[in-house]
């Protein structure tokens, strides 16, 4: 029988964001709500599963998602590749996605496993892949260490600001290092910090606005409950991005809290999320620097043990974020909807 009082762990639901033509998302927009819908993902893994995590062998839980997408951004690969001008407004487009993901370890004894994920969080703010190494400490915490090797790359725009012809696409992708330390000293506390790079096949724009960067991150986390029935987890981050192009370097604060309401097997989870971001130059083509803030709102239903398969939740969720910039240009707004399976290895 699955337990119903979850451990609400912050990556609950990473999932791969693919639309019926089978495009990922562009990377490295930060995306509020998708980092709400990663909040919680190890969900059932405590629940009756706690003696399978101390056993030897492989360990995990592998999920697939169904939905709909809809973004509404002139850097959006899947809008219009031809603009006239900045102040050109941007098709809102929708898709049908197809969201896998999974989390899996293989435990050689009580205190030590590697482990293979995807995750959505962090330096990439986009879906990626991790593998590493995480040690158990008696206290309950754990060290881990994972390599993002960035075999996923993303669909961009070659020169995003290009005029009057269609614009062209190449990839990107991000490499790096994680550092996690759960559960600090057996508290509600964890830490992850990473180092990374974020590299564009071909980038074409102006030389002050060059993409190529190095990444920087950091996130602490808090996760309780208040109550029986009630939980919370808050977290907040910082992103340094130290762009080859003097306008594109930024750095990025955000923070954001999900709330859980637990009734049996029914689990509701209420989240927002508030973001700053600031450039450090002036952009040459709006002649002023840019600044950016971004809002987030997600809901989601878990339904436990669904037909009574005691290995498995129903999870439905649905997320909104906006960001609004202080040049139009950058204007976005993105939600997501979808319904779907986990089932627990």
């Amino acid at each position: 029988m699955i337990h119903t009082k979850p451990l609400v762990h912050k990556k609950l639901f990473t999932p791969l964001l693919r639309s019926a033509h089978g495009k990922p998302t562009q990377p490295l927009l930060i995306k509020p709500y998708l980092k709400l819908f990663s909040l919680g993902c190890l969900l059932v893994s405590h629940f009756a599963y706690a003696e399978q995590q101390n056993t030897t062998g492989f360990h995990g839980s592998i999920s697939l998602f169904t939905g709909v997408e809809g973004t509404n951004s002139v850097m959006d690969t899947e809008t219009q590749a031809k603009i006239t001008d900045y102040s050109t407004s941007p098709e809102r487009h929708s898709d049908a996605v197809v969201i896998p993901f999974w989390d899996l370890s293989y435990r050689f004894d009580a205190a030590n496993e590697v482990y293979f994920k995807t995750d959505i969080i962090g330096m990439a703010n986009d879906f990626y892949l991790q593998a590493g190494y995480r040690h158990y400490l008696s206290d309950g915490s754990s060290l881990a260490i994972g390599v993002v090797p960035g075999f996923l790359e993303k669909e961009v725009w070659k020169n995003p600001y290009q005029l009057q012809t269609e614009r062209e696409i190449t990839d990107a992708s991000v490499q790096g290092l994680v550092l996690s330390y759960d559960r600090v000293l057996g508290s509600d506390w964890s830490i992850e910090l990473a180092r990374g790079k974020y590299s564009i096949d071909q980038e074409e724009s102006i030389s002050a606005l060059d993409r190529n960067a190095n990444l920087s991150y950091g996130e602490l986390n808090y996760e309780t409950d208040l109550s029986q029935s009630l939980g919370l987890s808050w977290s907040i981050n910082y992103l340094a991005v130290d762009a080859t192009g003097s306008a594109q370097k930024n750095q990025g604060v955000g923070t954001e809290a999900e709330l859980q309401l637990r009734n049996g097997r029914h689990i509701t989870m209420l989240g927002a999320s508030v973001g700053f971001q600031t450039f450090d130059d002036i952009n040459p083509i709006w002649g002023r620097t840019r600044e950016e803030t971004k809002y987030g709102v997600s809901a989601t239903y878990i339904y436990a043990a669904p037909f009574n398969w005691k290995d498995a939740l129903f999870i439905a969720r649905g997320g909104w974020d906006i960001t609004d910039a202080n040049i139009d240009f950058y204007d976005h707004d993105e939600y997501l909807i979808t319904l779907g399976m986990q089932y627990q290895l």
